[in-house]
């Protein structure tokens, strides 16, 4: 071999899945500076290993692209874990309350208590509707503020003294699409704000070292996770979080590739935030780093009673027989919105959760298809929980993305029956229909809306993809299943997708998402070395095995990244 054609490092002996067009799989795949330059058998990469080359025998281990998580919103929980009150491993209304309560007594000095994580799936009755009351946070302190956000990230719950220095009362006005909850008898401010009243809310202050810092605990734990790319969601606070990223950038240590999804907010002037957007292009457009994409809320969630869906909510709703949620747009501004969005070279990225809101979402789509000159834009609607069958086959004729979450995909236990199956009755049973849209030829990505997915592993969200079925029930304290078709906790065998599909859905599909389908998304000569390393073949064991696969080595660029230490134990 001459020494300057040998490969700076060779994987061999694996199961190297390379998500190219024909799904090949090969045993080997060589690596010279970032690139890849080499992919088949054993005995063909010999050629490319020198003196200096770093073999690394597989030992029959699976490699996969880099993993691409197409909305996410960094730095996940890295900021409540430093500096806020952490609920989401907590599962009852006296758990919260015992965390904040410890959060005071650990902070005796704090102006205010900031977290994240609470459940719907705790409550009950009326606490079910509106969420939580204030009286709960008022019996920890009335002294400070306590604002602390649902898992979800659509209703803050908060004490008197959060309404009072926020001017939150009986007579304030509700945004459009939002809800300040109140009790019913005596017309009191609740304790919940929902949607976009939630921006009434100052949110905590950081400095810009806490931020760099937290992006990158949490780029440390995309690595663990294999994770090596993401569509960043970013609302008030995406400059600050690019910010952090660029600051990571600038001294070499950014080892993601990131995209950003900026929101535009129905209430607010068109003009002036396309000038913001515009503005935030200019400022980030690296390689590595820039803003290719607008994000649109068209509607809430479920558990809030705000997701648009066709046919009404069930009674246990609380707001009458005919209550269907509202759409947060006008459809004229939307389609005007856009239109703006798709001129400028940008994707359009949509929260849609029912399925009158995505039928909404789709004429908008059409209109803008015919209005705006032809492009390569890969508009995209994600989460997608109701879809009406019809709908699913527009997606494929107007060339949509359906971006999903199926960390979300089954009857996940002390939620679905106490709030899916509560508020939408037999619908419920045909949530998130992932097989249907493979089936019908639709581009299909799959992220993990972390932190609303509190664990964003992709192995998670592919074993569900492929069992429909629970993928951790230690996390819950129950066992886990052993049998893919047990019924408890089954949603809808019939919208399974294969391992195959789940894997190109977080790697070619994904790069194919994020505009990135030459440079990585699946393992291929003149590709970037974006790999990962698995100690398990995804495609030859048991489906309901996947969650218990780990992640041994991450590749970024070529480099390692992330290597799981032999004395490691324990579930990430």
């Amino acid at each position: 071999m001459n020494c300057n054609n040998a490969a700076d490092i060779v994987l061999t002996n694996g199961i190297i899945y390379t998500a190219d067009c024909s799904e090949t799989v090969c045993e080997a795949v060589a690596v010279k500076d970032n690139q890849i330059v080499f992919t088949g058998s054993a005995a063909e990469v010999r050629r490319y290993i020198g003196k200096k080359t770093n073999t690394i025998d597989l030992q029959g281990k699976m490699v996969v692209p880099g993993f691409l998580d197409t909305h996410i919103h960094p730095p996940g929980l890295s900021l409540v874990e430093m500096c806020e009150v952490q609920l989401s491993h907590l599962h009852s209304l006296n758990e919260y309350c015992m965390a904040v309560q410890d959060f005071l007594l650990q902070n005796p000095g704090t102006k205010a208590i900031y977290g994240r994580g609470w459940s719907w799936g705790a409550f009950t009755g009326s606490e079910l509707i509106k969420g939580p009351r204030k009286e709960y946070l008022d019996a920890i302190t009335k002294d400070i503020p306590i604002v602390l956000r649902a898992s979800d990230g659509h209703t803050l719950w908060v004490n008197s003294k959060a309404l009072e220095v926020n001017g939150i009362s009986q007579e304030t006005e509700v945004p459009r699409g939002g809800a300040i909850e109140k009790d019913p008898a005596s017309g009191e401010v609740w304790g919940t704000l929902k949607e976009t009243a939630m921006r009434l809310i100052a949110l905590p202050e950081y400095t810009m070292a806490q931020y760099v810092e937290a992006m990158a605990a949490f780029q440390k734990k995309m690595h663990c996770f294999g994770i090596t790319g993401m569509l960043c969601m970013g609302s008030l606070t995406f400059a600050t979080i690019f910010s952090a990223l660029d600051e990571l950038q600038k001294c070499g240590n950014l080892q993601m590739r990131v995209r950003g999804a900026i929101t535009v907010n129905p209430q607010d002037d068109l003009k002036s935030q396309f000038a913001s957007i515009d503005a935030l292009q200019k400022r980030f457009h690296t390689d590595v780093l820039k803003v290719t994409a607008a994000k649109f809320f068209a509607d809430g969630v479920v558990e809030g009673g705000t997701s648009y869906i066709l046919e009404p909510y069930t009674g246990k709703i609380g707001k009458g027989t005919n209550y269907c949620g509202e759409f947060l747009w006008d459809i004229k501004k939307l389609k005007e919105a856009f239109s703006l969005t798709n001129q400028r070279g940008l994707q359009i990225h949509v929260h849609s959760t029912g399925d009158a809101s995505t039928r909404c979402v789709l004429e908008a789509m059409e209109h803008t298809k015919a209005a705006v000159e032809e492009g390569d834009y890969r508009n995209t609607i994600t989460h997608l929980q109701l879809v009406d069958a019809g709908d699913i086959l527009r997606f494929k004729e107007l060339g949509i993305i359906a971006s999903v979450q199926p960390y979300w995909h089954y009857k996940i236990p002390a939620w679905w029956d106490a709030v899916d199956y509560q508020f939408l009755g037999e619908r419920a049973e045909d949530e998130f229909p992932l097989g249907t849209f493979f089936a019908n030829g639709v581009v299909v990505t799959s992220s993990s809306d972390y932190p609303a997915t509190i664990i964003p592993n992709p192995l998670y969200a592919i074993e569900i993809g492929v069992t429909r079925n629970i993928d951790n029930g230690e996390f819950y304290g129950i066992e886990d299943i052993t049998h893919i078709d047990d019924e408890k906790y089954l949603l809808n065998k019939g919208e399974r997708a294969t391992v195959g599909q789940m894997l190109k859905s977080f790697t070619a599909n994904g790069a194919y998402a994020l505009f990135m389908e030459n440079l990585v998304g699946s393992i291929e000569a003149g590709k970037l070395a974006d790999m990962v390393v698995l100690d398990q073949n995804l495609l030859a064991i048991n489906p309901v095995d996947i969650d218990k696969v780990k992640v041994v080595m991450t590749f970024f660029d070529g480099k390692l990244v992330y290597e799981r230490l032999p004395s490691h134990s324990g579930r990430k």
